[in-house]
């Protein structure tokens, strides 16, 4: 385990790169290049699985973990929460994310944005119904952020975080070429840390996978029909996802992992 020294050092860097660089911006000017790799199918259901759950059950409380420029917080509300919170090492994105629930006219009691190191958490026990993430925890020490929400989750609370994976080739060499969209620190997860995070007893976890096929042809079709995300070589790609994950075969070679994690109180 990092020494808290080492820690600090870790958020202050991850401070200046989304304060001082921006590198959530860099990282969504790439995206923008490559449309289709957000929308292919068997990302699409991951997503699903996330607005079900902050849509189902209205009146939850929700921490937007990692909350940025604001916009899941925004559907949050839609969907009908009683309340979002927000927090995000960049006062940069807390500006912004403030700014775009003044501009939808959203009542000020509704949302709560803070400037916070997520691995220290702000808040009372069993504060929150639901904790959201996208891309956040492999920036983290996910050891300490996850004893963190779990202390502020109510009993049978949930955890919903999509996360990236380390072990495909073709995305790892992407990585490589797009260092200015990175932070230092971060590290996307193996097969094995996932196994380790899973097997701690506090958690009863399921894993939904996306992209081990649909990725890389999300990349090339992207390039090839930019205007047509629903295009015959994802759906095929699809057809083989499926059945890989239905087979469990290389699953953390896809391109992303979603944790729905429930707190066993």
């Amino acid at each position: 385990m990092r020494s808290t020294s080492d820690l600090e050092k870790r958020v202050e860097r991850e401070y200046q790169a989304h304060t001082d660089r921006d590198v959530s911006a860099e990282n969504i000017r790439i995206k923008e290049r490559f449309s289709h790799i957000e929308d292919y199918p068997s990302r699409r259901r991951l997503v699903a699985i996330i607005d079900k759950f902050s849509s189902d059950q209205p009146n939850n409380i929700i921490l937007d973990y990692g909350c940025g420029r604001g916009s899941n917080s925004l559907k949050y509300l839609k969907y009908g929460a009683r309340k979002v919170y927000g927090i995000d090492i960049s006062p940069v994105y807390i500006s912004y994310a403030i700014e775009l629930m003044r501009q939808a006219g959203v009542d000020k009691g509704l949302f709560d944005f803070r400037v916070m190191d997520a691995h220290v958490l702000e808040f009372e026990e069993n504060t929150f119904d639901l904790v959201l993430g996208s891309g956040i925890l492999h920036h983290l020490n996910p050891d300490i952020a996850l004893k963190e929400i779990y202390r502020v989750l109510k009993p049978n609370g949930r955890v919903l975080f999509l996360e990236p994976l380390a072990d495909n080739l073709l995305l790892k060499l992407f990585r490589r070429l797009t260092p200015f969209a990175r932070t230092e620190d971060e590290s996307p997860f193996t097969g094995k840390q996932i196994r380790y995070l899973i097997n701690q007893n506090k958690w009863k976890t399921e894993l939904f996978y996306c992209g081990f096929f649909e990725a890389p042809i999300a990349i090339i079709t992207s390039l090839l029909m930019p205007k047509n995300p629903d295009n015959f070589l994802l759906r095929m790609a699809d057809i083989f996802e499926c059945w890989t994950h239905e087979n469990k075969i290389m699953l953390s070679w896809n391109q992303y992992v979603l944790f729905n994690m429930l707190k066993i109180s």
